[in-house]
């Protein structure tokens, strides 16, 4: 992740908040990433005018991989679709910084990205797919890969989750069975406050 990610996300966030339009907070950032990469200003501009010609800015994002990881870009494009970015992107913001910074447990971010993800839209398969790009480089990569497989098998997730005893205790397994029955993110924030 890089620190052009970071301000991008974070900046995003707090100009929206802010209530400035999105066209106009692309050309505020345009202007701050004067002392950024060529490419960060391409980014921008690019992105200024696709939502000027009223066209989706995440469709011109992917073509822009350093302010933009895959799972941030598959976030912020599922939030435009179900027109929630306003409320998508401070939480992103959080996550992409506590990435950047090491602020998180890495068990924490996968639960709190899964989170966001079954709130922006994504089904099951479709996060735990995600997941397993973003935390490819450890054993979270595993668990996701694992609970991917569990329901492939139609299996519940809790189920699959009993093969992960060291991310998944007793009380985090009920939750999950919880919340593939009722309110998914909320039974995956409750899993994050009892790491």
């Amino acid at each position: 992740m890089s620190i052009p990610e970071l301000r991008f996300i974070n900046n995003l966030s707090v100009l929206l908040d802010c209530g400035r339009p999105l066209d106009n907070s692309f050309r505020v950032l345009r202007q701050q990433a004067a002392r950024g990469t060529p490419k960060e200003r391409e980014a921008y501009d690019a992105m200024a005018k696709a939502v000027e010609k009223g066209e989706d800015f995440t469709q011109v994002l992917g073509d822009y991989p350093e302010l933009c990881t895959r799972s941030s870009l598959a976030l912020l494009k599922a939030a435009r679709r179900t027109s929630t970015l306003a409320a998508v992107l401070p939480r992103l913001a959080v996550l992409v910084r506590a990435r950047h910074e090491g602020e998180l447990d890495p068990r924490r971010r996968f639960f709190e990205t899964w989170a966001l993800m079954v709130e922006t839209g994504f089904s099951v398969e479709e996060a735990l797919q995600e997941l397993g790009q973003e935390f490819s480089h450890g054993p979270l990569r595993e668990v996701a890969d694992g609970l991917s497989a569990a329901r492939s098998n139609g299996k519940s997730l809790a189920e699959g989750a009993e093969r992960f005893p060291e991310v998944f205790d007793p009380a985090s397994s009920d939750l999950l069975r919880y919340g593939e029955a009722r309110d998914l993110a909320k039974a995956l924030r409750a899993i994050n406050r009892l790491i």
